[in-house]
Parts: C-alpha cells; structure tokens; sequence
C-alpha cells in the first residue's frame, strides 16, 4: 500500500547572512522573514506527509501543529519539526521524494549534493532528489523578494 502527498512552502527574504535549506546553512545576502529559521525545504515536505496520512495527522497542517503564534516555535530548527512529525507516521516509510527548489538566488551550486545528502539521511532513503529552479524573473521569487518549494512525497506501508 502506497500514499502520495504533495506539500508546499514559500517566504520573504530578508536581509541576512543565509539561508537554511533542508537542514544545511547556505551563505548568502538573505535570511528568511518566518516564525521558524524559514526552512522552505523542509517545511514543504512536512506540507507533503500531512498530506499523505490526513488520517495520521486529524486532518492538521503544518500551521496548526507548530502554530507561529506558539513562542516555543520562535527561531526553531525545522529539523525537530519535521523529526517530530516523522515519529508519528509508523508504520509508513518514505519511499522517495521530489523536490522542486524555485528562487533566482543564491545559486546553490555543490549545496545541492549536501542538501540531498542530508534529507537522504533524515527522511531513511535513497530516493531523494533536488532540483533548483528560477522564475525566470518573473513574481515575486524573479524579483529576489523571496523563494518557495515544493514537495511530492510518496510513503509505502
């Protein structure tokens, strides 16, 4: 038995001194304007699971679990977040998951490897794959005001 869910996350840059994208720090001229440290990556795939196990999760979303009026949620490392959610979706397994990085800068360039690397160890498979785009300067993303992700998740009992 296999569920599917697909999950969606975006955020205003600010100035900064990085990013965290799927859990790694990337230096750049931004930071994310967000309750938590912003992790547009991770948080699309929280999106996705709940998506997938609506069941699981009395139909919540990533909002309402980790609600930005919550202070224990202030600056906190998506990471936990999506560690806290993968607790719960036994006996399901991730099988893969898809990706779709949107934002003009920074350029990710060898990040991406450490990226993948990162969520293959966190979600417990091989199957993981990551793929920047830009919006070809147009919106909001083409016009550096931020960035956004998107997730297609597949879980396996």
């Amino acid at each position: 038995m296999s569920r599917v869910g697909i999950g969606f996350d975006s955020h205003r840059y600010k100035e900064g001194e990085g990013l965290i994208l799927g859990g790694i720090f990337v230096p750049c001229q931004y930071s994310f304007e967000a309750h938590s440290d912003g992790d547009i990556i991770i948080h699309s795939i929280i999106d996705a699971i709940l998506g997938a196990l609506p069941d699981v999760f009395n139909y919540q979303n990533i909002g309402s679990i980790f609600p930005d009026n919550d202070q224990k949620y202030k600056n906190a490392n998506s990471t936990h977040l999506l560690q806290y959610v993968l607790n719960k979706i036994h006996p399901w397994q991730i099988h893969n998951c898809d990706i779709v990085l949107i934002m003009e800068e920074p350029k990710l360039g060898k990040k991406v490897h450490e990226i993948i690397q990162n969520l293959r160890k966190m979600l417990g498979t091989d199957l993981v794959n990551l793929k920047p785009k830009t919006a070809e300067g147009m919106g909001f993303i083409g016009n550096k005001e931020g960035a956004a992700s998107i997730c297609i998740i597949n879980l396996k009992q």
